[in-house]
């Protein structure tokens, strides 16, 4: 059957079928042909599709409606009626089994997630965003009080430098360096203000972490 046909069969859109064959989920042996033109030997491609597509493909959210169970068999040898003399495949719904292997999948999908995060933060990769901003503002501050206490020294440099009085110099630099930490302070704040709430931890290798 074309591969449109099999994929109404399975209750799956056309580009799934073509994933399942990119990825070896339909292999060769289910094959007729290649590329666009290729068709599609329904029962071995039925039977690679069971034994090769696991658990949380088939019943989990993107794939509880997967028909692979309920599809109907082609006689081996015999052409599948075409999609026109057919019956119209209707929607699947899933059964309680379905429904109850598709809860405990998220469950253990969820108990793994909680775990590894549970670790991640024992291992100092996660850390609380409140102790992240502490820590962040009192180091901002620590510089620029390291940069205020210094600038008498610099005005006596400047003083001795140009025989000026170096009261006034203090007084200058103190007054352009508030108006440079306002301004800093603006444009760090809109940057701030861009950024999202949370990001995703896409980390694929935990121990590199």
């Amino acid at each position: 059957m074309s591969k449109s046909d099999f994929a109404a069969a399975c209750n799956v859109t056309p580009s799934c079928v073509a994933n399942w064959i990119s990825r070896g989920k339909i292999g060769d042996e289910a094959l007729v042909g290649a590329g666009r033109g290729a068709r599609i030997k329904f029962d071995v491609a039925m039977a690679q599709l069971k034994e090769r597509l696991d658990p949380s493909q088939r019943f989990g959210l993107n794939g509880i409606s997967t028909k692979l169970d309920d599809a109907p068999a082609t006689p081996h040898g015999h052409s599948p009626q075409p999609s026109s003399a057919r019956p119209p495949v209707q929607p699947f719904e899933p059964s309680v089994e379905d429904q109850i292997k598709r809860e405990k999948l998220l469950q253990a999908q969820l108990a793994t997630s909680r775990a590894k995060e549970q670790d991640r933060l024992s291992r100092g990769v996660y850390i609380l965003s409140a102790d992240a901003r502490d820590a962040t503002t009192r180091a901002a501050a620590q510089l620029v009080a390291s940069f205020d206490g210094r600038i008498p020294e610099l005005a006596a440099a400047i003083a001795a430098k140009w025989q000026i009085p170096a009261r006034d110099v203090t007084h200058l630099l103190r007054s352009e360096f508030r108006k440079i930490r306002a301004r800093l302070a603006a444009e760090f704040a809109e940057l701030a203000a861009a950024e999202p709430e949370f990001i995703e931890d896409d980390r694929a290798d935990d121990s590199k972490t």
